[in-house]
């Protein structure tokens, strides 16, 4: 196989793991940057908190009951939390709804600051917002017991995560430095298939995390949603992107170990060399005999034009003319 055919065979892994680190970097990305709606909107979880539900809230309203709270009713306010808030890989942010005409405008205020030990504590956070502003009427208990059950499994899958990605990219970077050298040879493609095996089930194993924490913590609070109120979806952006992800590692690795056995690996030929030699165009075969000039041959001689060559001795022509 010719090297533009092994150069097509080598660059479809490379494209693909490229691919997998652009979507990588987008989820890594996401709430670093609160005055940029693409980073912003790279989230994993959004609750809803305008009609958070508690004894608190509801005793600031005289008269009121779980049972009289209608559309409308702003819990989330009364206890000094923002409209909404979103969970990221390294940080979670805060923002305010408000109405344009018949279309709600969901803008980001507030993000905290990234953190490797990062994950996302509700009621931490909640407390936290209502305190600065001088709301504590939110307790541990008002949080839906679906959501306080996971929430030690939280804190250890969410750092787990974390570092699942992170090696994932370093993986995937390494995997598209070394895939250079399997243009050369196969052992440079047997080599990078294994740093792309790594990055790809590095990057599964953390996207496996966020689905399954993500939609855990959804479930809880949609499970509590009658008596707390909250409403918590998933970002399916951010679960197509990561999963794009996988998808491109997982390409990757099955076209590099393609390479190592269906594309020519010889560095000769990709770089342009030829191996054949001699004015027919064969190649030689190792250990074969080569026929060479004696060391010890006289060499011919050189006669001037018109010239005629002496006859050497031949002593058996003599003979036969006696």
């Amino acid at each position: 196989m010719g090297k533009a055919a092994r150069f097509a065979c080598i660059l479809t892994p490379m494209l693909m793991t490229l691919a997998s680190i652009v979507c990588t970097v987008l989820i890594m990305a996401g709430g670093t940057n609160k005055g940029n709606t693409w980073t912003t909107n790279i989230y994993f979880l959004k609750i809803d908190t305008r009609s958070i539900i508690t004894q608190e809230t509801l005793s600031l309203v005289p008269g009121t009951t779980i049972d009289d709270v209608k559309t409308g009713f702003k819990g989330g306010e009364l206890l000094g939390l923002d409209d909404f808030y979103t969970a990221h890989l390294w940080n979670y942010c805060s923002g305010n709804i408000t109405a344009e005409g018949s279309k709600e405008s969901w803008k980001v205020t507030e993000c905290a600051k990234p953190k490797t030990t990062f994950h996302f504590d509700v009621y931490e956070i909640f407390k936290l917002d209502s305190d600065a502003n001088g709301k504590n009427g939110l307790t541990e208990n008002d949080i839906p017991s679906a959501v306080r059950k996971v929430d030690n499994a939280i804190k250890v899958v969410s750092n787990v995560m974390v570092a699942m990605f992170c090696l994932g990219l370093v993986a995937l970077v390494v995997t598209f430095v070394v895939g250079w050298f399997g243009l050369m040879s196969r052992w440079g493609s047997c080599v990078t298939t294994i740093f792309a095996d790594i990055a790809f089930l590095f990057t599964l194993s953390a996207s496996i995390m966020a689905t399954a924490l993500y939609v855990t913590l959804k479930q809880g609070f949609n499970k509590g949603l009658e008596d707390f109120g909250a409403v918590a979806t998933l970002n399916n952006r951010t679960l197509t992107i990561m999963w794009l992800a996988v998808g491109f590692a997982f390409g990757a690795c099955l076209f590099w170990m393609f390479s190592t056995c269906c594309c020519s690996g010889r560095s000769r030929k990709i770089m342009g060399h030829n191996d054949r030699s001699g004015a027919g165009g064969y190649e030689k075969a190792p250990y074969t005999y080569e026929r060479v000039s004696a060391p010890y041959a006289p060499t011919s001689q050189v006669h001037a034009p018109g010239a005629q060559a002496a006859v050497g001795y031949e002593p058996y022509r003599h003979a036969g003319a006696q």
